[in-house]
Formats: C-alpha cells, sequence, structure tokens
C-alpha cells in the first residue's frame, strides 16, 4: 500500500505537475541522481541534476500475467561519463530506484515523493550513429533474479567449504531418486 501525504493527495485530485526523480546506486560506491524536469530538484537531502544527460524513461507495463516487468533508462553518449560509469565496471544487479515527486507552483518538491518501484539494472547498451549516440540501460523488477541458486546445496562440494574434513555428503551424486525429508 502506499501512503501518501494530504498535499500530495490534494495535488493528484486537482491541477498538478510532477517530475521522476532516478537514483542509480551502482558500483564503487557511485550514487546518481537524474531527473526530467526542467531544473535540478532538491529532495531528502540529495540532488538530481536536470543535466539533459537522460533522454527517456520507459514506462512499465502491468498485466494480470505473471511474468517480470522490464524498462529502459535512455541517457545521451554524448557525454561519455555515463558510458564510462555503466560500461567500466559490472553493473548488473545494482538499484535503481525511482519515484515520483509532486511539485508546488513554485517547483518545490511536496512532501513526500512516491516510490514507483526498484528495478536492478540487468545490461547497457551503447548505440551510435551519424546523428545521434545513446547510452540505453536495461532494468527489471527486483523478481528478475528469483530462480537465482542461493545458500547451501546437498553436494559434497558445498559440504566441504564449510566442514572441509566432513565426509557425509560424499556419495550424494550417487542418490537416483529424491529423499523427502520431514513427516509422512
Amino acid at each position: 500500500m502506499i501512503n501518501i501525504t494530504p498535499q500530495v493527495a490534494a495535488a493528484i485530485a486537482g491541477d498538478h505537475s510532477y517530475c521522476h526523480l532516478i537514483r542509480m546506486e551502482l558500483a564503487n560506491n557511485t550514487v546518481l541522481r537524474f531527473t526530467e524536469a526542467g531544473f535540478d530538484i532538491n529532495w531528502n537531502g540529495e540532488t538530481f541534476n536536470a543535466n539533459g544527460l537522460l533522454l527517456g524513461v520507459d514506462a512499465p507495463s502491468f498485466t494480470t500475467e505473471l511474468r517480470i516487468g522490464e524498462i529502459s533508462l535512455s541517457f545521451t553518449a554524448a557525454d561519455q561519463s555515463i558510458v564510462a560509469l555503466m560500461l567500466g565496471s559490472n553493473q548488473i544487479n545494482r538499484p535503481v530506484y525511482i519515484y515520483r515527486a509532486y511539485l508546488t507552483p513554485f517547483g518545490q518538491v511536496m512532501p513526500d515523493p512516491i516510490l514507483l518501484h526498484a528495478w536492478l539494472i540487468t545490461g547497457t547498451d551503447v548505440s551510435d550513429d551519424t546523428d545521434s549516440a545513446t547510452c540505453t540501460v536495461r532494468m527489471a523488477s527486483e523478481w528478475a533474479d528469483f530462480e537465482a541458486p542461493r545458500g547451501r546445496r546437498t553436494t559434497n562440494n558445498s559440504q566441504i567449504r564449510y566442514y572441509p574434513n566432513d565426509k557425509g555428503l560424499e556419495y550424494a551424486t550417487q542418490v537416483k531418486k529424491d529423499i523427502k525429508w520431514g513427516g509422512a
């Protein structure tokens, strides 16, 4: 459930303007902040830059099917700083937060912006042609890595990692059927 302040509720109900605040937590403790507003936005002690590097934000699509949501952020690759950050180190599974900030008539952020979604970076593409150069950051929801193996396995190698002298799972690979654990 989304909790919104009375000011934001009034803005949503009436004539309002908003912008998106994008916070990317990259490798090496690098945090990037962007907005598509026409001016820098200050919120929560951070400045979200309206420097023209952010070209676009895909709108997520929602369906009744169970599937992983995916969107992309597009940046200009004419400024090599974004390309260097995205390709210079592994940014896969780094978090990106997208907020919707409702603005007062004076361009100030109403308390509190709504977290629309938290994403994980899944890849980066750079494309260029004679007219433009674009760096696209692909992202998926936090469920994108849901089926990745976690924790320990019932294998000899997994057991030896934690207990080097234990031979309890030495012949685990020879078991040909599933063993049911627990009650009848």
